[in-house]
């Protein structure tokens, strides 16, 4: 079998050549460079060499005159193939130096396979060898030799700056795309940040996302979530984030809270989306998050407005219409019988009217005033001090272990205590102390207001609240929990009927903290 020796320093040539010729019957070996060609072909001779030019250690035509000046090789046929050296002075040197055929690439594999049989059948007719004999002045060999080298480098060097021109010109062109979409991200209004899907690390943050944590970029990238925000609300953050890459989907997160540097608690509108890689694994997660507060804040005071309105709507119509007619009833009694005995009873129930309807006007206008100023941080003995300092108790015994102790709430806060001391003067029989005390849980704390009196029964202790009870009773206790409810504290009647009542106002997390323990003020 016809034995062929490949040379070519790119696997992928060798393997495309071998596969060609294999096909055709011939047998292969091959070689990396020139040097090595050499060394297998005096070793075990081939039948005909096929070489590419530009390769290292030993380049094409080196191997070729190499070849041609050695006794054992000289007489097997060398043919050149060749895609980088294809000038016509390029194969006249080739030929030059001996070679039997000069071949660009590529070439389909009939034509190459015919080359080759026919380069064959001429040694076997003991013809078709080169005519041209070798170069044997080696001064001449080397002059050509630079000459053909040096087509190739000016031919790379032009080559290589048109590249360079190419690249300069794509990396200007991505370079502008990038300033671009900085720009875009930069001016985005909401927070947008940007998270390695390793190990969820902040690798990008605009200046949006610095204004609503309070963190420079510098001070975000190469972090998470721990580094900068409460345990637990890290936690959610980061179940949140391997939730969406696991399941390689958009999580749209309508409301959540962060805790901010400078802003203090803040609600968020964030959505997070997997940036995946080519091969369809995350890569990064994207997360965009609008700051909604404001308009949470104006929804809910909306909500409250639209409450107060109708029930100002009840009081103002139903109330005062209602006392209105009864009003003229006794007029009307009045005038039909003006001297009778019951006209001192006529006025004792229209004074009574009366008086009911600036109670119900008295409650509008205190009702009309809740929420008109913005909720403050507020002492809770102050306030509870200064509510006591408002009503006579000289009789009561009094507890309050509340020192240091600040909760937000609206700066009615002072008539809520107002509120459940009065009641407690008013409705508790038998009552003869007050406490006031707290206990802190994981979720918020809450404080205590008790009395020892009759206490409340289970069948009324919702009843309280209700405004229809606040109308006949005269509690306060209806206001009282709206106040609160500004701040999303609740209250309600816990205690055990026959033991004394026991208010529970429940405060958040978040709406209450602890101060150095304050002088009490003089009441």
């Amino acid at each position: 079998m016809t034995r062929i020796l490949i040379v070519d320093d790119i696997q992928t040539n060798i393997y495309l050549l071998e596969s060609i010729l294999k096909g055709y019957g011939f047998s292969v070996v091959s070689a990396r460079n020139g040097s090595e060609a050499l060394d297998v072909a005096r070793k075990d001779p081939p039948d005909l060499i096929i070489t590419d030019i530009l390769m290292p250690v030993m380049d094409g035509f080196e191997l070729c005159r190499q070849w041609k000046a050695d006794p054992l090789l000289e007489k097997i046929p060398f043919v050149f193939y060749t895609a980088t050296y294809t000038d016509p002075r390029d194969e006249q040197f080739a030929m030059s130096l001996g070679a039997e055929r000069f071949i660009v690439k590529p070439q389909k594999p009939e034509v190459l396979a015919r080359v080759v049989q026919d380069v064959l059948n001429q040694r076997e007719e003991g013809g078709g060898l080169s005519e041209t004999r070798p170069l044997g002045d080696e001064m001449e060999i080397l002059r050509q030799y630079n000459e053909v080298l040096f087509r190739k480098l000016e031919s790379k060097v032009v080559q290589l700056h048109a590249d360079i021109e190419e690249r300069k010109r794509i990396e200007a062109k991505l370079s502008e795309n990038e300033e671009f979409l900085d720009a875009i991200i930069e001016n985005i209004p909401d927070m947008i940040f940007v998270k390695d899907a390793q190990n969820l690390r902040f690798v990008r943050f605009n200046q949006a996302g610095e204004a609503l944590v309070g963190f420079t970029r510098e001070e975000m990238y190469g972090k998470n979530d721990h580094d900068f925000f409460p345990s637990e609300q890290a936690d959610f953050f980061i179940e949140k984030d391997r939730e969406v890459l696991a399941g390689k989907n958009i999580l749209d997160i309508p409301r959540e809270t962060i805790r901010t540097r400078y802003k203090g608690t803040r609600i968020i509108h964030t959505k997070k989306i997997p940036i995946l890689s080519r091969t369809d694994e995350p890569k990064y997660l994207l997360g965009i998050s609008e700051d909604i507060t404001e308009r949470i804040i104006a929804e809910e005071a909306l909500a409250r407005a639209v409450r107060k309105l109708n029930l100002l709507n009840a009081i103002t119509f139903d109330e005062i219409q209602n006392a209105v007619f009864s009003l003229s009833g006794y007029l009307d009694l009045m005038k039909k019988n003006p001297t009778g005995d019951s006209l001192k009873q006529y006025l004792d129930k229209q004074t009574a009217i009366t008086e009911a309807m600036r109670n119900s006007l008295d409650f509008a206008k205190m009702y009309q005033d809740l929420g008109q100023k913005p909720p403050t941080w507020q002492n809770v003995m102050y306030s509870f001090l200064f509510a006591l300092s408002h009503i006579d108790t000289p009789s009561f015994s009094r507890s309050i272990e509340v020192e240091g102790l600040e909760i937000y709430a609206d700066p009615l806060l002072e008539m809520v205590f107002l509120t459940l001391i009065h009641n407690v003067i008013q409705h508790a029989r038998g009552a003869t102390a007050i406490s006031l005390y707290y206990r802190e849980s994981e979720e918020g704390i809450t404080l205590f207001f008790e009395d020892n009196g009759e206490g409340i029964p289970d069948d009324s202790k919702e009843m309280i609240f209700e405004r229809e009870c606040e109308r006949k009773k005269r509690l306060g206790l209806f206001l009282s929990r709206e106040i609160l409810s500004i701040t999303d504290i609740t209250i309600h009647e816990t205690g055990t009927h026959g033991r004394g009542a026991r208010f529970e106002l429940a405060v958040p997390k978040g709406a209450y903290r602890f101060t150095g323990v304050p002088e009490s003020p003089r009441v």
